[in-house]
């Protein structure tokens, strides 16, 4: 019996060893460039699990054989960086005081209002139910990604239409592609004047949207920056999601499923690092306040995370609970939309609305001068 038990212990101590390593991998995540070394991206996905089983194996210990917890503990203090920005710890929102003062900020992304198994009547009614979620919420300034406009009411005429009816007058639009009377891009709408834009290429690739900006003054005082991104996606079609649920399922190596996808995760690695860069040189040149929204395509724990958020409040952390998941499919642990501020603003609070309308759910933040 006291074999059986020594023989045991040392397993679940090799394993828990293999978990640490992979979680502190993941914890290195932040702090090399994909540029480098891009394959170990691949753990900064895996760190939430690594750390959950970490988790696990330390309460086993200790109840079970406390000086084993160090194998656990140890690691959770190095890597508390990264495990800090997995997790918000504010269930409930209170009001906010004097909500007079308050800037909503809402950001989402809205696949191009559009459904691509549905009909084009389902994907009118759909478009009209994207209108009247973000019309409830009242934003003051209201970032979308992957949005679509035509030159045409018969069309959906989407960019007159939100600034007439979401009172939002103010809009710049990166119109990104074109063809024939549609555009698609990156826009940002506000109901505050706005009194410069700009707009930077963050790709050469003909799928990327611009990241843009535009400067606001609030009550002909407050003058503050506001960024919106859409980083770069992976891209998965409906045969990588098939090849990735039969490896799931081991129907079949999936060789071929799981070396396309690879490739298509390496490039977004890659492409990711240059457009976090650019973005957090906005960030750095502005003389005014910022905040950032968008879609990263990237986890808390990523490179692209850590590159632009830095020196910013994560306004999720600042006033979410949870995992605070933003992507409807795949994985329950993927937050890759985000609301970003400087420390001018004061975070009052934040929503995640899980409605599926699109891939992603919409963020709404109110933030105020300090």
């Amino acid at each position: 019996m006291h074999f059986f038990k020594f023989i045991t212990r040392k397993v679940l101590l090799t394993v828990n060893i293999i978990v640490v390593v992979i979680f502190l991998t993941g914890c290195a995540v932040p702090f090399i460039s994909p540029a480098k070394f891009w394959p170990i991206s691949f753990f900064g996905l895996a760190l939430p699990y690594a750390l959950f089983v970490t988790l696990i194996f330390l309460v086993c210990w200790l109840f079970f054989y406390i000086k084993y917890s160090l194998v656990c503990l140890i690691p959770l203090m190095i890597g508390w960086k990264s495990i800090v920005v997995l997790f918000a710890f504010h269930p409930g929102n209170p009001p906010a005081v004097d909500p007079g003062n308050n800037i909503t900020v809402m950001s989402y992304n809205v696949r191009y209002f559009k459904n691509f198994d549905y009909s084009a009547t389902r994907n009118v009614l759909l478009r009209n139910n994207i209108f009247d979620l973000i019309h409830n919420q009242h934003p003051d300034i209201l970032c979308l990604q992957e949005f679509y406009t035509a030159d045409h009411s018969r069309d959906n005429e989407n960019l007159q239409d939100i600034m007439k009816e979401m009172a939002l007058p103010y809009a710049f639009f990166s119109d990104d592609h074109s063809f024939q009377n549609r555009h698609a891009g990156v826009v940002l709408f506000s109901k505050y004047p706005i009194i410069h834009t700009y707009k930077i290429g963050l790709s050469g690739a003909k799928s990327v949207e611009s990241a843009i900006a535009a400067d606001m003054v609030r009550n002909d005082k407050d003058t503050f920056r506001v960024i919106t991104v859409h980083l770069q996606s992976i891209y998965l079609n409906r045969k990588d999601f098939k090849g990735l649920q039969k490896l799931m399922h081991q129907e079949d190596t999936g060789l071929v499923a799981s070396r396309i996808i690879v490739g298509k995760l390496r490039k977004a690695f890659l492409e990711r690092e240059y457009q976090a860069h650019t973005v957090a040189d906005m960030i750095r040149q502005s003389p005014y306040p910022v905040i950032v929204c968008g879609d990263f395509n990237d986890t808390p724990n990523s490179y692209a995370y850590f590159t632009i958020s830095k020196n910013l409040q994560d306004a999720f952390l600042k006033k979410g609970f949870g995992l605070g998941r933003t992507y409807s499919g795949i994985a329950p642990t993927l937050r890759i939309d985000y609301i970003l501020a400087s420390p001018s603003f004061s975070v009052q609070s934040f929503q995640c609305i899980r409605k599926i309308l699109s891939d992603h759910y919409p963020v709404i933040s109110k933030v105020r001068f300090r």
